[in-house]
């Protein structure tokens, strides 16, 4: 679907005002789904940070790198569907909601060409609702598993915004200056340098 680089683009500047944003609500407790399958590459573990009460909830991850030839490369209309449906929540500002759309969604089809950017909305559903240990798992997941995603700049930039939310300073840095190096002319440079210039205005 083409815009969703945009899109993260414009939830980046909304995102900016949401270190403002109400408490998470205490129903973020409904996040569990079943173990993953035996046949996983990977799994990974969501909800279980601190500043959040998600439960613990363990997704299978397909890695594409190396020419995985058991992931999928073609997306299903219900596939897409559950996709389309849980990026419309998240466009609506129903963030809980999407990210259990997302999270559904990984669960269900986790070699699905959108896994990668299932990954990173599910960060920015997070992110957006104040669990920004949530967002640096899916950050994270995305970028290790997912290297080659258009949505890899979006990632590094968020994942630094997670991190300085979390006070983690130094990690902030690394990934923020990260993004001046692998994405010296994207949008998401922009934004790295202004966050890097209000970390040092405040001595982080």
């Amino acid at each position: 679907m083409p815009g969703r680089a945009a899109l993260a683009t414009t939830l980046f500047l909304f995102a900016q005002g949401a270190t403002q944003a109400q408490q998470l609500n205490n129903k973020n407790n409904d996040l569990n789904i079943d173990p993953p399958p035996e046949s996983v590459v990977q799994s990974v573990e969501v909800g279980s940070g601190s500043g959040t009460s998600y439960t613990a909830t363990v997704l299978s991850v397909g890695s594409r790198q190396g020419g995985d030839s058991t992931a999928s490369a073609s997306t299903g209309i219900e596939a897409q569907s559950a996709f389309d449906g849980a990026l419309e929540l998240l466009q609506e500002k129903h963030y809980l909601d999407a990210a259990q759309g997302f999270v559904g969604f990984l669960r269900e089809y986790p070699h699905s060409v959108l896994a990668g950017e299932a990954w990173y909305w599910l960060g920015e559903s997070r992110y957006l609702d104040r669990g920004f240990d949530d967002a640096v798992t899916a950050m994270t997941t995305l970028l290790k598993y997912f290297p080659g995603s258009a949505l890899a700049g979006p990632a590094q930039l968020k994942l630094g915004y997670s991190y300085n939310e979390l006070r983690r300073y130094h990690q902030a840095r690394e990934t923020l200056n990260r993004v001046l190096e692998d994405f010296p002319e994207d949008e998401t440079a922009v934004l790295a340098k202004v966050l890097l210039g209000q970390m040092d205005a405040k001595g982080h």
